[in-house]
């Protein structure tokens, strides 16, 4: 009997020794997990920084190519029409416009349509009357860009126009003529684009 009440009282007595223990040994292993932690949420940190900073650097590189963009459609956008007309352009011509590309119904590649463009300049713009059997039928106007003319046909032409818009660019590529593109977009997406084709009359050409 005094063995088991010796026996109980050395459990008792260690079991506290070996919970402390136990305790001692686990502080090491959560310094070691907090630590860690610490380490897992300074990477983090760094990686949002380090992420922050590129996109700063991103925008710098965006708003210095848009400040480029604007300053280059400054200097070669429009030009002051006053500065550019060139005396020779003006006059009466022979157009052909042949399709090169189409998805609209009612027109197919490679139909071609001929009229007779009288262009003049009126107020720096350049202004273009369109004709058809000795017909008006369009009126555009436009201003020199880089490169050629680009103009678009006006709401007030006396046909009224059965498409979204129709813009025209144009560039002379010898004395009295002149060649380019005309675009067409319908309000139902469709496209229709000829290439142009403008001699002068030499009675223009005088």
């Amino acid at each position: 009997m005094k063995l088991l009440y010796f026996s109980l009282i050395l459990f008792l007595f260690l079991s506290p020794a070996c919970d402390t223990g136990k305790q001692e040994d686990s502080i090491p292993l959560k310094a070691a997990e907090l630590n860690q932690k610490e380490q897992e949420l300074l990477a983090r940190e760094q990686l949002v920084e380090q992420k922050e900073r590129e996109l700063a650097r991103r925008e710098q590189i965006f708003d210095s190519a848009s400040n480029k963009l604007q300053d280059s459609a400054s200097n070669n956008g429009i030009i002051d029409s006053s500065l550019e007309l060139r005396p020779n352009i003006p006059g009466l011509y022979n157009v052909t416009m042949k399709c090169t590309q189409t998805n609209c119904t009612g027109s197919a590649v490679g139909d071609t349509k001929n009229e007779q463009w009288n262009i003049t300049y009126e107020q720096n713009f350049v202004i273009i009357r369109a004709m058809s059997d000795k017909k008006l039928v369009r009126i555009y106007k436009g201003n020199y860009l880089v490169g050629g003319i680009e103009l678009e046909a006006q709401p007030d032409s006396l046909t009224a126009l059965p498409v979204g818009k129709i813009i025209v660019r144009l560039q002379e590529t010898k004395d009295n003529q002149l060649d380019g593109v005309r675009e067409i977009t319908r309000q139902d997406d469709c496209r229709v684009i000829y290439d142009l084709d403008l001699k002068k009359l030499e009675s223009s050409a005088l």
